[in-house]
């Protein structure tokens, strides 16, 4: 047992992300290809379960931190940080918006068609947005900001970091699109799901370091991203046209944020910035 520590110890992100994998993917797996074959149907207790399985990465994170030592209160508190300048809850609110409006343009530059009734009801958005916050994307944050990037940082900067966690979150989703599309056909979507993937994780890194470590932060604009797509008012946002529109906003926007000096990319504020020893009692390996 202490052996096995001592590897977590030396390799902390590692085991994160198998751990996250391991969990996920146990769940997601067999679900996705029952359902794809025939043999499981949505009930809702089956969709209460396979939502369980996206909760893979806190699960995991919390695990890590608690065999590295670490002091799960100051971890967990991460995502209680709501005492930041206001310009970064606008920034976590409103780039999506604002992302999804430049695709719209690039969208309609390629033909696409504009139309409002593509646009969800507006009563509709506080909903989706919280149900991402709570279950549906936002519960990651804590494994792939509130651990594994404070620690690929005391390694690497911002961007690599943020690629780093972008790779390997767009592989932890596989499960669900290989089953259902063939492994073809879902490795021919791959790069454009990578793209926006880690658009995410690059932008959720900054949003993190500017705000000295808000996990809150992140879970804020990784669920306006995904509700704010109920907006969108080109037809056939989905096609193949509309992915080469996101893929593009997406680059567009991260070059923005890494060559724009004013939007401090590569800052970042060390206190009181959640640091690796802040979870963990021993010193930081490197991976």
């Amino acid at each position: 047992m202490s052996n096995l520590r001592d590897q977590i110890n030396k390799h902390p992100v590692t085991t994160f992300f198998l751990l996250a994998f391991g969990f996920t993917w146990s769940v997601w797996a067999p679900i996705s290809y029952g359902y794809v074959h025939g043999s499981i149907e949505l009930t809702p207790a089956i969709i209460v379960i396979y939502i369980l399985g996206s909760f893979g990465p806190l699960l995991s994170a919390a695990l890590v931190t608690k065999l590295t030592g670490g002091s799960l209160r100051a971890w967990f508190s991460q995502a209680l940080k709501w005492r930041v300048p206001v310009k970064w809850w606008l920034a976590a609110f409103f780039i999506p918006i604002l992302l999804y409006a430049l695709m719209a343009g690039i969208h309609m530059l390629m033909g696409g068609n504009f139309n409002l009734a593509e646009v969800s009801p507006l009563l509709a958005l506080p909903g989706g947005f919280l149900s991402v916050f709570l279950w549906g994307g936002g519960n990651e944050e804590l494994g792939w900001r509130g651990l594994a990037l404070p620690r690929l940082q005391e390694r690497y900067n911002p961007l690599v970091s943020g690629l780093i966690i972008g790779v390997v979150w767009t592989l932890w989703h596989a499960p669900p699109g290989i089953i259902e599309l063939g492994f073809v056909s879902w490795a021919v979507d791959l790069p454009f799901y990578m793209v926006t993937v880690t658009g995410i994780s690059i932008v959720a890194t900054w949003l993190y370091n500017q705000t000295g470590g808000s996990v809150l932060l992140t879970m804020v604009f990784h669920a306006s991203v995904n509700a704010s797509q109920s907006l969108y008012p080109i037809e056939e946002m989905f096609t193949r046209t509309g992915e080469y529109a996101r893929t593009i906003a997406w680059i567009l926007l991260v070059l923005g944020l890494i060559l724009i000096p004013r939007a401090g990319f590569f800052n970042q504020k060390r206190e009181p910035h959640p640091h690796p020893q802040d979870f963990a009692a021993i010193p930081v390996a490197e991976e």
